[in-house]
């Protein structure tokens, strides 16, 4: 609107006349070569171009003098060439487009990728010349509209207006497109094709597979096919080059192959395998709610929903998704892609469904997450740790991009909204969880699936982190894992801590059944803990009454007349003397105290189990289960016991001892496994480890290998196989294999560590057993699947330090 006062005045005024902008050919540098400033960018625009045409297909040919873009999109009409291509700055994108559900713009593309009417000038930053082709969709005319522009005529003389250059226009019956393109060509009825020759840069191999990976990022960088469209390179003069990188490049790795290729479909779809091997969250913004859906190596943890605070997203289409790299992740990345992670970028926004430049860019820091780690760099994700994809829909007026292509959204209050509900529902969201579930346990950076979740320890640590989430009146749970979420062993050190974290849970979601089962655990745990009291009572007192009557003094003088080189043999050892014929009263003292303490424990729990199953003419399998399983362990225990007392000098003063482990496992199968087992299964062991120093059960490390040797002779197995090897930062790797006959056909892989399940005619407690000891060192163990025959299992401890 015109201030009518400042119109009567100029009016008054003596001499005065209407003035206009005059436009040189100047604007055309301006818009072009001086706006788009790199040639990647001014792919990128046309490609856009292309995408807001609701082309589902385009198409780059790249020849020796000339680059072609070509799509099956809506096309134009002599009109719209008139009145829009050739309109400079005009653009139809900005026409009415306002008030729809995200949901509707993201399926017809109402919302365009550019909407400044300056793309078209991109075009002169690759090519001095361009001739555009085009047949509208829905027409019956079969003309294809043909225009030709010099770019070289604008810079002629920049005194020149810029509507006075001429350009070239004609008609034809058909498509023009190289020969390599036949293919496309024969199905393009309608759409665009633009050639642009005299080429201002040369597109080598290296630029052209920069230019793929870029293109990659651009439009669907995690495989998800919702966008419905593709774009595919042809470069003739690479071909011989493709063929000797497929060459070169490992057969069983087909993303690696992809990365290495110039021509093809452009794609990456490392995502889809990641979404399988690390920690992964999405969060979407839909009817007033924020929904959040995190997911650990496939395991969906939890869902939950909660009000949405920000006003200005609620028809956003607000999408964010983020991947955890730890180091395995990182390792399938860098093998995959063919580049670190940290150089393909981490977090990409995207608006209307194209890339916002440079965003996510290595380098980039647009969320202020890097500048946040400098301050807890233990507490905190930065870049280097995450990757992934924040989707928004909108106009203009809420996420404007800069003009010059490459410095990311306009501030705006919606975008301080985006930035900030990323940074608060998303990257701290997954935070609360990484840090304290994966980041406490040293071995999880390198484990590609859930083992070590699985045990006590690590479901204790997943349920203290779902606790913590809902632990808000705002916050509904919708889902969360039963298989990470649960009771533990009543004999779990974390037990008592995990209970206030499951029935803080179970209150959420009014969980009846799950409340009842925490009481009974509660009652079992402390049951449990007065039979354990009573064990070692009953233990001391049987102690005690034995030195008493064999006296100090014989303990004294047999422990005199050991041999110089006995207690030589001693600190070589570690662990383990050699075999002895007699054993000195100290050691028979030692094995009968704890042989005592399991003993009376055990029948501690039958007395539990059969005055919790008075009068009951039914009991339930799980009740019975858990009492069983129990006693099964403490059986286990009593049966290492006998062992040690057959073969070790050991004195265990405690439960617990300071030792070489591998050289303790290596020790035991030697000395006892072997000796005790029976002569029809050969026990074979190679230990290359130098050794390493922790502080563990005794009597739980005999159990990992006794489980294991009675699985493989119930397998019918002939041969046992342990071997023994050094993890890198302090671990140790122990692969045992047998050749028996394997796992049954039909069973459930994932279930074979539950306590119950069984493919053969066992208990189905053994290999329970030895994940649940293992969890309490820190270890885990997994079945090695890549075995031909009989069954292999790959056991991994982590965190002692090598022996001084």
């Amino acid at each position: 609107m015109v201030d009518t006062s400042v119109k009567e005045t100029a009016r008054g005024r003596a001499g005065t006349k209407r003035l206009h902008f005059d436009v040189s050919t100047g604007l055309k540098r301006v818009l072009g070569r001086e706006l788009i400033t790199d040639d990647e960018v001014a792919i990128f625009e046309m490609v856009k171009n292309s995408y807001d045409a609701n082309a589902t297909e385009v198409w780059l040919f790249f020849g020796e003098s000339s680059v072609v873009i070509a799509d099956n999109g809506c096309g134009m009409s002599l009109e719209d060439i008139q009145n829009k291509w050739l309109f400079v700055a005009y653009s139809s994108k900005r026409e009415g487009r306002t008030g729809k559900d995200f949901r509707d713009v993201a399926a017809d593309r109402s919302h365009y990728a550019g909407s400044k009417g300056v793309g078209r000038f991109s075009s002169d930053r690759l090519g001095q010349e361009l001739i555009l082709q085009s047949r509208p969709h829905g027409t019956r005319a079969k003309t294809v509209h043909l225009l030709t522009v010099d770019w070289q005529r604008f810079e002629k003389d920049d005194k020149e207006h810029f509507e006075q250059v001429p350009v070239t226009y004609a008609e034809a019956a058909e498509f023009e497109l190289p020969a390599e393109m036949r293919r496309f060509g024969n199905k393009l009825r309608h759409g665009t094709v633009i050639e642009l020759k005299r080429l201002r840069v040369h597109w080598d191999r290296q630029r052209l597979l920069e230019l793929k990976a870029s293109l990659a990022k651009l439009i669907n960088p995690f495989g998800d096919g919702a966008d419905s469209f593709s774009i595919t390179i042809i470069a003739p003069g690479e071909r011989q080059g493709d063929k000797q990188a497929e060459a070169k490049a490992s057969k069983d790795d087909e993303d690696t192959v992809a990365g290495q290729i110039v021509n093809g479909q452009v794609g990456n779809f490392i995502f889809s395998a990641l979404r399988e091997k690390t920690t992964f969250i999405r969060v979407d913004i839909e009817d007033g709610h924020i929904n959040t859906m995190l997911t650990d190596r496939g395991e969906i943890v939890y869902k939950i929903r909660e009000p949405n605070p920000y006003k200005r997203l609620n028809h956003s289409g607000f999408r964010g998704e983020i991947y955890y790299l730890n180091r395995s992740a990182k390792v399938t990345f860098a093998r995959r892609v063919g580049l670190p992670s940290v150089q393909f970028g981490s977090v990409f926004v995207f608006r209307n469904g194209f890339r916002v430049y440079p965003i996510g860019e290595d380098g980039d820091d647009w969320f202020g997450y890097n500048r946040r780690k400098q301050q807890g760099h233990s507490r905190f994700l930065g870049s280097r740790e995450i990757i992934g994809r924040l989707d928004v829909f909108g106009s203009d007026e809420d996420f404007q991009e800069a003009s010059s292509r490459n410095q990311g959204l306009i501030d705006s209050p919606a975008v301080r909204e985006l930035r900030e509900a990323f940074m608060e529902y998303c990257l701290k969201r997954l935070e609360k969880y990484v840090v304290p579930v994966s980041w406490v346990d040293k071995g999880e950076s390198d484990t590609d699936d859930l083992s070590r979740l699985l045990t006590d320890d690590g479901r204790a640590r997943v349920s203290a982190a779902v606790a913590s989430l809902v632990d808000n009146d705002d916050v509904e749970l919708l889902q969360y894992s039963k298989r990470l979420v649960g009771l533990l062993n009543e004999r779990s050190e974390q037990f008592e801590s995990s209970l206030v974290s499951l029935r803080s849970i179970a209150e959420k979601v009014g969980d009846a059944s799950l409340l009842r089962r925490l009481e009974g655990a509660e009652k079992r745990f402390e049951e449990l803990k007065k039979a354990e009291a009573e064990a070692r009572k009953v233990a001391d007192r049987e102690r005690e009454a034995a030195e008493a009557a064999t006296g100090r003094a014989v303990i004294a003088e047999a422990a005199a007349k050991r041999s110089e080189a006995e207690a030589e043999t001693e600190r070589r050892r570690s662990s383990f003397l050699e075999s002895v014929v007699s054993l000195d009263v100290k050691t028979i003292l030692s094995l009968h105290h704890q042989a005592t303490i399991y003993a009376v424990a055990i029948h501690q729990q039958i007395e539990n189990l059969l005055a919790a199953t008075a009068d009951k003419k039914s009991i339930p399998r799980e009740d019975v289960l858990k009492a069983v399983e129990q006693m099964a362990f403490l059986n286990r225990k009593v049966m290492a016991v006998t062992k040690f007392a057959a073969r070790a000098n050991f004195v265990l003063d405690s439960e617990k001892i300071k030792a070489d482990f591998p050289a303790f496992i290596a020790d035991y199968i030697d000395q006892i496994a072997r000796t005790s087992g029976s002569a029809r299964l050969k026990i074979e062991l190679v230990n290359e480890h130098p050794g390493l120093e922790m502080t563990f059960n005794p009597m739980n490390a005999a159990i990992i290998v006794d489980n294991l040797i009675s699985n493989a002779r119930r397998a019918r197995a002939t041969r046992i196989k342990f071997e023994l090897s050094p993890l890198e930062r302090s671990g140790m790797v122990m692969k045992v294999s047998d050749n028996g006959n394997g796992i049954a056909t039909g069973a459930n892989k994932k279930r074979l560590f539950e306590m119950g399940y069984t493919t053969t005619h066992g208990s189905g407690l053994g290999l329970y057993h030895v994940r649940q000891v293992l969890g309490e060192m820190g270890g885990t163990i997994e079945l090695d699947e890549d075995t031909e025959r009989g069954a292999a299992f790959i056991i991994k401890v982590i965190g002692g330090k090598k022996p001084k």
